[in-house]
């Protein structure tokens, strides 16, 4: 017997039929489990915890999990846990994320959208758990490494970019709260049967840091993945400024600050994706990241950055389209 079939038996679900569930950029994987008595469950295996890292992540997992059941949110309970060998049977959070009411142009969407800001700004008033990191100015800029360490003889404009960016970002790092970081539309699932804030299921926050306020709205809704409508956007944004007793230029300004520190990274997160780690599919979001690059570095307020980062779309423009040989 491997050691899931031995897991699966140990916590009761040894007679459950598996159904794969598709995976982003994470390396851990899930699987929906169907018992005979019509419960459901999912199996979340991370990697073997051999090493700090994949144990740090693994017990983050747990610890964040519960800091936001305790706040009333919708983590999904864990109900077995194998911590050596990297396997969790989870609560089963549903199948509807905010993603697909997105794509699918769903009556509720919006809906869902509101209920997920809500969600955050609980998020973040609250105080935080103990252990979270809190990165400076400085490490928030050097985070967009990744990138540049993909493009040759990009050394110097790499420098000037993150010391341009860390100078705006000072301005706010004082200003911190709980960010989740992987906050996007396929990690909250819409469970409109449930009351207020347990609406919204919560996935992968196993990375939590504390972060500028409104990171995590950045996150949402400057996904190069999908595109929330403008309208949608500024909404949102100024009713979570509102949740939060910010104004909301102030908040506007925060989020197109924080959207380009984020999507300066995923450029090349994704870039690598698709060359480095057998996912092509990555590339199709290159043209959305960097418009979203664009329109950020455009902010009347970052005057300096957007020479710095329309020369970094220039050295970049072989990346779209480009996939893995």
């Amino acid at each position: 017997m491997n050691v899931q079939a031995a897991f699966l038996v140990q916590a009761g679900w040894s007679a459950a039929e598996v159904a794969p569930i598709a995976s982003d950029a994470s390396d851990r994987q899930y699987v929906r489990l169907h018992r005979p008595d019509g419960a459901t469950g999912v199996l979340m295996r991370a990697p073997v915890a051999t090493s700090r890292t994949a144990r740090r992540q693994f017990d983050a997992f747990r610890d964040v999990g519960a800091w936001l059941r305790g706040l009333g949110l919708g983590a999904p309970e864990e109900l077995s846990a194998d911590p050596e060998n990297g396997l969790m049977l989870l609560e089963d959070l549903g199948d509807m994320p905010l993603s697909r009411l997105l794509e699918e142009g769903r009556r509720d969407a919006r809906r869902a959208y509101a209920a997920a800001v809500a969600v955050l700004a609980g998020v973040a008033q609250a105080p935080p758990p103990e252990g979270l990191a809190r990165p400076d100015a400085t490490e928030m800029a050097a985070m967009t490494g990744l990138t540049f360490e993909q493009l040759p003889g990009s050394k110097a404009l790499g420098e000037a970019l993150q010391a341009a960016l860390a100078c705006h970002l000072v301005r706010i790092e004082g200003d911190g709260a709980v960010s989740l970081r992987d906050v996007h539309g396929d990690n909250l699932m819409w469970r409109p049967e449930r009351a207020g804030l347990e609406r919204i299921g919560l996935l992968d926050f196993q990375d939590a840091l504390i972060l500028p306020d409104g990171y995590d709205i950045a996150s949402l809704l400057d996904d190069p993945r999908r595109t929330v409508p403008e309208q949608w956007r500024r909404d949102l944004i100024a009713a979570y400024a509102r949740r939060r007793g910010k104004p909301v230029r102030e908040m506007n300004n925060r989020v197109d600050l924080l959207s380009l520190q984020r999507n300066l990274r995923v450029l090349g997160i994704f870039r690598r994706l698709a060359t480095e780690k057998g996912r092509p599919s990555y590339a199709r979001f290159q043209p959305r990241t960097r418009a979203l690059l664009w329109r950020a570095a455009a902010h009347p307020d970052l005057p300096d950055l957007q020479p710095l980062v329309a020369d970094l779309l220039d050295r970049t423009e072989h990346w779209q389209g480009e996939h893995a040989a």
